[in-house]
């Protein structure tokens, strides 16, 4: 699950990951069916975005089952992760805090309690 989430949150990884199973399954289906890569790569591009023209599809049983795994892999898997990667960045709180500035504000808290004698009560236990 770690290798999703690093792979989700970066868009680089994403499109490595989807280069790779379109050139995977376009050398499958090549195989499978004994046509070209060029026909396989259209294939594989037009079943990863769920196009489905139908000029080519597989017709041996290898080959359905290559269509299948990746089909769920593409739709379940890679276009929610670039969806997820494009909302995220698009989302982002510029207003948020950083880390820095958090342990700033906490100091200050701190400093100012201390100088005006005020007892702060203890962070949370997970803090």
């Amino acid at each position: 699950m770690k290798y999703i989430v690093y792979i989700a949150n970066r868009w680089q990884a994403i499109m490595l990951v989807y280069i790779v199973s379109i050139m995977a399954a376009a050398a499958l289906f090549s195989h499978f069916e004994g046509r070209s890569f060029g026909d396989g790569l259209w294939w594989a591009v037009v079943t990863a975005l769920t196009i489905g023209y139908g000029d080519l599809s597989p017709a041996t049983v290898d080959g359905r089952i290559t269509g299948a795994i990746f089909g769920h892999l593409w739709i379940a898997l890679i276009m929610p992760m670039v969806i997820a990667n494009l909302l995220v960045r698009m989302i982002e709180d510029k207003d948020s805090f950083t880390h820095a500035e958090q342990e700033w504000l906490e100091d200050a808290v701190q400093a100012i309690a201390e100088k005006n004698g005020i007892t702060l009560v203890a962070p949370p236990h997970d803090y």
